[in-house]
Parts: structure tokens; sequence; C-alpha cells
């Protein structure tokens, strides 16, 4: 080959390298999703006084990407991108002029991308009270065992779907803390494994999904039922999930970052992650043997990577009641690392032994950004407070002010920007409410007792500002239905 041939062999042998790394990085590109984003925990202020002017809002949570946008009420506002694992947006002081409650949520840039849709947080609008005072409670013929608040009608209310009559039914908020019966949500649910929402096919509304078909020799559900929402309160039949070893708890997000959700279940003897394939419909992934009774379970970014980790909380057979919490550190891709151990609880039965309610709960209980995790035993509700790389601090603890059966929720009742607990307890033949004032430091005040001679029940509790005016409200779950207190 002379000169000329071999420099006409390597113009065409650059061009084809070229040629082959634009159609790759074209490839990249068109395939290239951004993960749908997700709210874990409260936002930093929790709460702020009417009048106070313009602020900024940290936002915590995983799959946040550049050019995010944090919401407002369904506005959005302008927020800067610190991290994977935060955001920081500019709230107006005319969003702030009067008592009212911040709706926030996040949505990230296409391609894919999307809304926050399985979890939210709220900025109460109030000046701080030193006494919780609440309303005569408002009984419904909904929420037994299974009981979600969130916007499924799209109008920037919170809305309640539970079970009642032939299964699930959807009920509309008003700004009055008053609920409206409006669709059955779903038929068939016989168990008392709760359900999960979240935009399952990415039109912009809230679907659900929840455990049917229980099998007679395992009790264990062996079909999820996925109900797609119109947006507008009314739900139609999507796809089920089979499988004969049996369904448990569901925990949802977007695992592998694609734009789709995805979820986690619990199974009998293992769990198992099903990817989402953007159209309400699902595929099994990656099965997890579960060697241990595996209770309650969450998502959340405990390690602040902006990756969504899973937090475990695990009944050791043959070990005198005892309980593990671990976390599996996810890997972005939908595959998770080795449990890691964060505490062993040598006796507890959890939450009285009820372990398929909220045993544990996340939020930020000392103000750090730091994702921090409290969970019950049968007398007590014990606080771990996250260091940030998925190692926790010791234990602290708050006597629950019962024995045996109680059920808890975390929020800031009070207005002050410092989470609370809302517990509920039962002395006797009817159950009564408390609320232990936080600190901010993962400390909390003596019990107040707010509501009182309650029809047994002790289910769940159910927090949210369900009149828009500042002030958190809360749903106690009863044997008999809902008794929903709104703030005075």
């Amino acid at each position: 080959m002379n000169r000329q041939q071999c420099s006409f062999a390597n113009s065409i042998s650059w061009i084809l390298k070229v040629v082959t790394l634009t159609a790759t990085l074209l490839v990249a590109v068109v395939f290239a999703q951004n993960p749908v984003p997700q709210i874990v925990g409260p936002v930093k202020p929790m709460a702020v006084a009417p009048g106070s002017g313009a602020f900024t809002l940290s936002v915590y949570g995983a799959n946040f990407v550049s050019g995010a946008v944090v919401n407002w009420n369904r506005q959005p506002r302008s927020t800067t991108f610190i991290s994977a694992h935060e955001l920081q947006a500019q709230i107006l002081a005319s969003d702030v002029f009067k008592n009212t409650a911040g709706l926030i949520s996040v949505t990230n840039p296409p391609p894919g991308g999307g809304n926050s849709s399985t979890g939210w947080a709220q900025v109460e609008v109030h000046a701080p009270i030193s006494t919780v005072t609440v309303s005569a409670p408002t009984a419904y013929p909904l929420g037994f065992w299974l009981l979600m608040a969130a916007d499924f009608n799209n109008d920037g209310i919170l809305d309640l779907v539970g079970q009642g009559g032939v299964g699930l039914e959807f009920y509309a908020g008003t700004k009055r803390g008053i609920f409206h019966f409006g669709s059955v949500a779903g038929y068939g649910y016989p168990s008392v494994v709760p359900g999960a929402y979240g935009d399952f096919d990415n039109d912009g509304s809230l679907d659900l999904i929840y455990p049917t078909d229980v099998n007679v020799n395992s009790n264990q559900p062996t079909r999820m039922t996925v109900m797609l929402g119109d947006g507008n309160g009314r739900f139609h039949l999507g796809t089920q999930l089979r499988d004969e070893m049996g369904f448990g708890l569901t925990t949802v997000g977007d695992f592998n970052g694609d734009g789709k959700l995805d979820l986690v279940t619990k199974g009998q003897r293992r769990f198992s992650v099903f990817l989402g394939n953007g159209d309400g419909t699902f595929r099994r992934f990656q099965d997890y043997p579960n060697g241990d009774l595996i209770g309650e379970m969450a998502a959340g970014d405990f390690n602040g990577d902006g990756k969504l980790d899973l937090l475990l909380l695990q009944a050791i057979p043959n070990s005198n009641d005892a309980v593990v919490l671990k976390v599996m550190l996810g890997n972005g891709d939908g595959t998770f690392q080795k449990p890691r151990e964060i505490h062993r609880f040598a006796k507890g039965r959890v939450c009285g032994g009820n372990v398929l309610q909220d045993d544990f709960q996340l939020s930020d209980f000392n103000g750090d950004g730091n994702l921090d995790v409290a969970l019950c035993t049968d007398t007590q509700i014990v606080v771990l407070l996250g260091n940030g790389d998925a190692t926790f601090q010791p234990p602290l603890f708050v006597d629950a002010g019962t024995q045996g059966l109680f059920t808890y929720a975390v929020g800031d009742i009070n207005s002050d920007g410092k989470p609370d607990l809302i517990v509920s307890q039962y002395p006797g033949f009817s159950s009564m409410i408390a609320v232990f004032l936080g600190n901010g430091d993962g400390t909390f005040q003596p019990a107040q007792i707010v509501a009182s001679g309650i029809p047994f029940g002790e289910l769940g509790i159910v927090a949210g500002d369900f009149n828009s005016d500042g002030l958190l409200d809360f749903i106690f779950q009863t044997g008999g239905g809902s008794q929903v207190f709104v703030q005075k």
C-alpha cells in the first residue's frame, strides 16, 4: 500500500470511529432517562409564621436531578439543585401571607422524570402553639386496616382512600376538613396488609396497588391488584401480579432510575423487586431470600447518595420476640447490597406485635437533613438519629404510656418546625390520643392528652393538614372505621 492509499485508509478508519462514537452517544441520549423523584421525610422548615416573608425551603429525598423543580401547591418555584438528595426552593412571600398549608412535590424534567407521586410533604403556615386542641371527631365508615392520604383528584387538597364497603373507597377532601364519598376505588380487599399509591402509568394521576385473594393455607395474599386513577377520583382495573408464595408489604419507588415506578414486595420466604414498565404493568426482576421474618419495610436515602435504599424491620424466629433493624443500600439499578444491621432489640413486640402497621416511620427529628428512624416496642417509641452515611446514633426512648397495643404517627402538630409524636393509648375500655411535642433534637416533652373516650381500635394514625389552615390534623383508624380530628 502506497502513502496515499495508507492516508486514505486512515481517514476512513477515523471517520468510522467518529460515526460509531456519534451513534453511541445518540443512542445513549435517546435511551437515557431521568428517574422519578421521591420526597422522603419532612422539608425544612416544616412550618413558618404567616406574613414572615419569602424564604428558602430545603427538600430532601432521592432521585433528584439538575433541572428538578419544587412545587408549592402544584405551582413551580425557583429551584436550586444541591444534590440527588437535596433541593432548595425559593418560596414567595405571597405563598405564606396567611394561615395555610403548602403541599410540596418535586418534578424531574424529561426524558423520563415526572412527579414525586409516591409521597408528599407539607409546610404549615401558622404561628407556633403551645397547647393542642382538637374538635370532636367526625366518623367515617372507611379506614379500618388500610387508609392512605394523598391528592388523588389533583385539586391540591388531601383526599382519602381506605378500606370500606365492598373493598377500597375514595373520599374527596375539602378545605373544611370534611370528606365526601366519591367512588369505589377497588374490589376484593380481604387482608390486613396495607396497600400503596403512585403514578404507575405516567399519566400524572395517582394509582393504587393493594393485595387480594388470600391463600387459605398460608393466609397470605397471592395477588396484587393495580387500580389506575383518572385524576378525578375514579379508578379502573389495571394489571394484577400473582405469586403463590404470597405478597405482604409493598414499597414503591424508582429503584433503577429509568423514570418508571417500581415495587418491592414482601413474600412469605422472600422479598422481590418488580420493575415498572411505565404503563401500569410490572415485571419480576430479582428475588432476595427472606431468612428472617420480615415485618416493616420502607424506602429512603440513608447514605445521602441520592439512591433509594431499603429499611427492614425483621422479627428473628425463636429469639424471644427479638427484632432487628437493617438497611440494604441501593445501587441505583434495581439491585441492593447485603443487609447491614443497624440495631437489635432483645425484646420488641413491635407495637403490640402488629408488624403489619406503620411500626417505624421516617423523619428528621434533629433537623440536620439526615433521615432518622422511629419504631415502637410494646411500651416505647424508639428514635434512631441518622448520621447520613447509613449509620445511626444510639437509640433514644420515649415512654408511650401504654402496655401492648398502640399506634403512632409523626408530624409537626404545633407548627413550631419540629417533628412531634401523635400516639394512641389504651388504658382500659376506650382509647385516647396523646401528643409528645418535639424538642428538635430527637427528644420529646411530656405527653398532652388531646382526645379520649374513643372506640377501641389501635389500627393506625394518619396525619395531614386536612383543612389547610396551617395546623396539622390526624385520623385515628378504629375497628369501626376512622375518626377525623381537626385542630381548632
